[in-house]
């Protein structure tokens, strides 16, 4: 029973901090793309400490509040198409041995779920400006704007490994407690 109390409570608290960094993507400039990705930390907490299913299961708690509560539906979209990645980085760097499948496979699955989320955002929430913008940009511009979205990704992808280790080394100690393992 302690260990269900303590899976819940690590798990609302870290879909209630998700929700939170979600809603302040409304409020601060420029939170389009990093409330977003500042959502996913919330997850490896989860992840870590209960695995895959709890993890997913937090991410669609945060998506789902966030498509209700969050003012900037850009930022909200873009979390419920990519806020998974987190647990698929985990799944591939334990599946894919080769780093440049294990790359190239995580590139594809991001390209494709911004385009789905484009496609969503403009055809059922009528997010036409988000259109607006791209039509402004040059070619040489939306090429640039892809391309740094990729290495954005990549930056992400490190970044997610060494919020672990920071999770694991200095939070996890204060949080959890020195004795406990997994």
């Amino acid at each position: 029973m302690r260990e269900k109390s303590r899976l819940v409570a690590l798990s609302s608290m870290m879909v209630a901090l998700g929700t939170a960094v979600m809603l302040l993507g409304g409020v601060l400039p420029l939170q389009t793309f990093a409330a977003p990705a500042l959502a996913g930390i919330m997850l490896l907490p989860v992840l870590y400490e209960f695995g895959a299913k709890w993890a997913l299961s937090a991410y669609a708690a945060i998506a789902l509040l966030g498509l209700m509560l969050s003012p900037d539906k850009e930022a909200a979209l873009l979390f419920a198409f990519l806020g998974y990645y987190p647990v698929l980085k985990k799944t591939l760097d334990s599946k894919l041995s080769a780093r440049p499948v294990r790359i190239a496979v995580k590139l594809l699955v991001f390209n494709v779920a911004a385009g789905a989320m484009l496609f969503c955002a403009v055809r059922l929430f009528g997010l036409d400006a988000i259109l607006d913008e791209y039509a402004e940009m040059s070619r040489a511009m939306l090429c640039s704007f892809i391309v740094l979205s990729n290495v954005t990704l990549l930056l992400y992808d490190v970044a997610l490994k060494v919020m672990l280790v920071m999770y694991i080394v200095r939070l996890r100690p204060k949080v959890i407690g020195r004795n406990v393992h997994r």
